[in-house]
């Protein structure tokens, strides 16, 4: 009996201290529990104070376009008034380029393949090929730093700021229109000197002044047989040609037909000193092959 006393009371102690040992476990549970929200929202908090600071601090340090108003109104303002002034002097510069003038330039640099000058006040360039007539080579854009050209605008570009002009376009025109004076001139019959501009199987084209050509045939070259033209020309050589015909703008020349002339002209001289020779010395004190053999006649 006293043994079951024993046991129920050790019994109820295991069992009182059991919930008290759960009890314990609860609170702390709890505690940790309220501890994690608490440390989240104080976490939260700090993070949210960072954030206002790091954004109030870049917002001091970012400039914005207020700060600059004044100075963006006055860039603003100044390159309006410059746009204006460029803008007046491309108007003229595009009135020149559409009605093709002739205007007048003096070089003021030599930069790589061409030169530059000022037109209006504007920086315009001229390649190499543009300056003349002829091939001009790169060490040779120096020589013509200084000179006054009659140019013409070819490229104009002012939202690009691009200026091209060409001094040869005007060169060829002034080429093409004395060309065309002198072929007004040029009659058939005319006997003129020329330069032989260059040599082909069929004949050679002759030079005869401001650029007017003209074709010499190899059957027009010589009263002699030749083979090629090239047998009794070279490029560069001085000729006497005649003016044969002229169709179609083309015109025909002959060195043959002067040939013929001298020849005839030679023999008439030869006739006519012959008849004078025969005249004054008369019949009586010279036989007639003594007149000939006196002017080199043979029999």
């Amino acid at each position: 009996m006293a043994d079951e006393i024993k046991n129920e009371n050790v019994k109820s102690e295991l069992q009182k201290a059991t919930e008290n040992v759960a009890t314990d476990l609860q609170v702390t549970a709890d505690d940790v529990k309220d501890l994690a929200v608490k440390a989240s929202a104080e976490l939260k908090d700090k993070v949210s104070e960072t954030a206002d600071k790091i954004k109030k601090v870049a917002e001091e340090k970012i400039p914005s376009m207020d700060d600059f108003k004044d100075e963006l109104e006055a860039s603003f303002k100044k390159h309006a008034n410059a746009k204006r002034v460029d803008m007046s002097k491309w108007e003229k510069i595009l009135d020149d380029f559409e009605n093709k003038n002739t205007l007048q330039v003096e070089i003021s640099e030599a930069v790589k393949s061409g030169v530059t000058t000022t037109l209006d006040g504007l920086r315009a360039f001229i390649p190499a090929s543009k300056l003349s007539l002829g091939f001009i080579k790169e060490d040779e854009l120096k020589d013509w730093v200084g000179k006054k050209l009659n140019v013409r605008i070819i490229t104009a570009e002012p939202e690009n700021n691009k200026l091209v002009l060409s001094a040869r376009d005007v060169l060829r025109e002034e080429q093409e229109k004395a060309k065309e004076e002198k072929a007004v001139k040029i009659q058939v019959g005319l006997v003129t000197e020329g330069k032989v501009d260059s040599i082909k199987d069929y004949g050679a084209f002759v030079d005869i002044g401001d650029g007017v050509t003209g074709l010499l045939h190899v059957s027009q070259i010589s009263n002699k047989r030749i083979k090629s033209p090239s047998d009794v020309l070279k490029e560069g050589q001085t000729v006497e040609v005649q003016v044969t015909a002229i169709k179609d703008g083309k015109i025909s020349l002959s060195m043959k037909t002067l040939e013929t002339e001298r020849k005839e002209r030679k023999e008439k001289q030869e006739h006519d000193d012959f008849k004078a020779n025969y005249k004054e010395s008369g019949a009586a004190t010279s036989s007639l092959g003594e007149l000939m053999k006196k002017n080199g006649i043979k029999f």
